[in-house]
């Protein structure tokens, strides 16, 4: 019943009218989706110090494998001759470029798979006629 109150609040709700989608998208630009954040080069630095500090830590883990696996030869040494079936390419890069991706198992060579498999199907016939 107040004189202008009326007016007021349908000058509001003329305001409050709902977004149409192409409203929305109208004011986002590229940063919204993270398409300029290297431009400034501080991004850049951070992620170029953290993939050093990954870097670092896959050598590290690498060596520490590396000692367990040459450990373990020395223990099993006496049992099978000294010759712990790894292949020279255990911890090389797989895509050429150091830091990229790395080998973390040692692969056996061709020599080596073919006598497990002949020692397998030997135990076979075995199981199968004896």
């Amino acid at each position: 019943d107040l004189p202008g109150v009326k007016e007021l609040f349908a000058r509001h709700a003329a305001k409050m009218t709902k977004r149409k989608r192409g409203d929305i998208y109208k004011y986002i630009t590229p940063d919204y989706y993270g398409l300029r954040d290297e431009e400034d080069g501080v991004l850049l630095e951070l992620e170029g110090r953290m993939a050093d500090e990954g870097r670092g830590e896959l050598k590290r883990c690498r060596e520490e494998y590396r000692e367990m696996k040459r450990q373990k030869g020395a223990v099993a040494g006496g049992v099978d001759g000294g010759s712990s079936g790894e292949s020279s390419d255990e911890g090389v890069s797989l895509d050429g470029v150091d830091g990229g991706i790395a080998a973390h198992v040692a692969v056996p060579s061709q020599e080596v798979v073919a006598q497990v498999l002949l020692q397998k199907k030997k135990e076979a016939l075995l199981n199968r006629f004896g």
